[in-house]
């Protein structure tokens, strides 16, 4: 990895995402302070550039999605690895809830690819996998899996990962090239490994434990309908979701800091996935207008049905 003129790391520009500022839920100041920010890197003010970006940093309210924003611009636009790595982990940990989130999961495990470390960059991709059922985003980070198999030259664990994802589920251009140029290379390679990770949505499946860096133990929170809850029905089908952890203790974390944000949650289930809930509503309509609140907040999340 290289740096530009302006002293900026030269990362990759595989995601539209990477290349568009703003989004829903994030301010127009933030995303105009980001854009004066990029002026000035282009400039080759690089200097200037980031004392924006710090300042919006330092200045952004916690758990929000203005927060991930600027550790996210912060991050693409740093000068060094260290300080880009430090900014993602900083993002996955306090905002876990930003439409950012999977972007940083995803260049966190270029990261450990990049250094030679395979084994370590499969939980950030298996994260992606798991957590965030977007389409590309699920493809890309299916083939850095793959891909991390390969580099351990555990090509039937690779390639049984790779038959779990649709192929229409690859977006037509660059993924599908990357798609396909993986499979021809699982054409003549026998699938015996029995534990490999499908490639799946939010409910985790298959895919192993995926870690994610140390927090501070916030006290325990039980899993069961809160104060501020009643308000919605006790019997409602359903909820707004707005994480998923493999461990009770990343759940309690998102749980304590969505409780300061002023955000009332819980954790649905007994085993992985542990899922951080707000409110029970009789109908999608309730439940959707419950989360339009939340993004007018500076939250993310989506509508879910509760399992009986």
């Amino acid at each position: 990895m290289a740096l530009c003129a302006a002293g900026v790391l030269a990362w990759p520009t595989h995601d539209v995402a990477a290349q568009t500022t703003g989004g829903d839920g994030v301010s127009a100041g933030l995303t105009r302070e980001v854009s004066r920010a990029r002026a000035l890197i282009e400039r080759g003010d690089g200097e200037n550039a980031r004392a924006v970006l710090d300042s919006l940093v330092g200045a952004a309210p916690l758990a929000s999605l203005d927060l991930a924003e600027a550790l996210y611009w912060r991050a693409v636009l740093a000068e060094r690895i260290g300080d880009a790595e430090r900014d993602w982990k900083r993002l996955v940990i306090e905002a876990p809830l930003s439409p950012r989130t999977p972007d940083a999961l995803l260049r966190l495990g270029e990261l450990d690819m990049l250094r030679g470390h395979p084994a370590d960059a499969r939980p950030y991709f298996e994260r992606v996998v798991r957590e965030f059922p977007d389409s590309t985003r699920i493809a890309r980070g299916t083939i850095w899996l793959v891909r991390s198999y390969f580099d351990e030259s555990e090509l039937p664990r690779g390639c049984q990962t790779l038959r779990a994802l649709p192929v229409a589920s690859v977006p037509e251009g660059e993924l599908r090239l990357q798609a396909d140029e993986l499979r021809r290379r699982c054409t003549s390679v026998v699938t015996t490994a029995p534990n490999a990770p499908a490639a799946s949505g939010a409910t985790g499946g298959a895919v192993p434990k995926a870690t994610s860096p140390a927090a501070s133990a916030p006290a325990p929170v039980e899993s069961t309908t809160t104060a501020s809850e009643k308000s919605a029905s006790a019997s409602g089908r359903f909820s707004v979701q707005l994480a998923a952890f493999d461990t009770r203790k990343e759940a309690e974390t998102s749980v304590a800091r969505l409780k300061r944000a002023g955000i009332t949650a819980r954790i649905d289930g007994s085993r992985k996935p542990f899922r951080v809930r707000t409110g029970r509503y009789e109908t999608r309509a309730e439940a959707t207008a419950a989360l339009a609140k939340l993004k007018k907040q500076g939250q993310g999340g989506f509508v879910a049905e509760i399992s009986p």
